[in-house]
């Protein structure tokens, strides 16, 4: 699960900064999605850090996992990894606070680092997979492109509820980002199939031991994650009421998203 808050921190940071909306969207909008990452980073570095003490200990609680990444938890690598992701999540916060405080400039600026804080945490959590750490990389930068465009078109979908003036144009955007998530999502399956399936440990579902069970259910979801794709995207075109429609859409990309990416990562990870 720490995986998936990663991914949608990380992926919702970027596209928040890379869709263009700073200056066009009111500062509201920057706290609601901020808190949104902001939490799920904070979420994912509490997980982490269960999860290095686990394996440092040998608990119950990293059982499941193979042998390298619980070796790699315990190491430098496992402290590396959460103190890159303690100063995504300080970052995250320090710029929720000067916006809160109306410093827009200097939070516009803390915000950006943090972008950038958060791909070097999401590298440095890559190395916890040992020995593909490249492989590794990519499928955690696949699936944050996936799950923040997911996050972000939701998002932006139920402002258009408070600024109901605010152009079509950024909600296409969104829909474009969306559908290079869903591309992304596509690539990550891919990739996770590569991957040799692991046996699956005691107390784990049954369903896990039909061979390529979650990689055959990631793919699925997927699929219907791009026919919503089609939909948003036609919706945003239109503009007006449908874009209300657009967003109920993404209710549904949501739900098949992080189902989605979490089978995905069941297998890779």
């Amino acid at each position: 699960m720490s995986v998936i808050l990663l991914e949608t921190a990380v992926g919702g940071s970027i596209v928040l900064w890379a869709s263009g909306v700073w200056g066009a969207v009111r500062r509201g909008f920057f706290l609601l999605v901020g808190v949104a990452v902001a939490l799920c980073a904070l979420g994912a570095w509490l997980l982490t850090a269960d999860l290095v003490r686990a394996a440092s200990g040998e608990s119950v609680v990293a059982q499941g996992f193979a042998e390298p990444i619980l070796a790699a938890l315990a190491g430098p690598a496992g402290s590396r990894a959460l103190l890159g992701l303690g100063v995504f999540t300080g970052l995250l916060a320090l710029w929720q606070i000067l916006l809160i405080a109306r410093q827009e400039s200097p939070a516009r600026m803390v915000g950006l680092v943090a972008s950038v804080a958060g791909v070097t945490a999401l590298v440095l959590f890559g190395f916890l997979r040992p020995p593909t750490v490249g492989q590794a990389i990519a499928e955690l930068a696949l699936g944050s492109v996936f799950l923040g465009s997911t996050l972000f078109g939701l998002l932006l979908g139920h402002w258009y509820l408070v600024e109901r003036r605010l152009s079509k144009v950024y909600m296409i955007r969104g829909a474009w980002w969306y559908i290079a998530g869903v591309l992304a999502a596509v690539a990550a399956v891919a990739l996770s199939a590569t991957n040799p399936a692991q046996a699956p440990a005691a107390g784990f579902n049954p369903l896990l031991a039909i061979p390529s069970f979650t990689l055959l259910l990631g793919g699925g979801l997927v699929a219907i994650c791009a026919l919503i794709a089609g939909f948003v995207w036609k919706l945003a075109q239109e503009g007006g009421r449908s874009i209300q429609a657009a967003t109920g859409m993404f209710y549904l990309a949501v739900l098949m998203a992080f189902s989605a990416e979490m089978s995905t990562k069941v297998r890779f990870f």
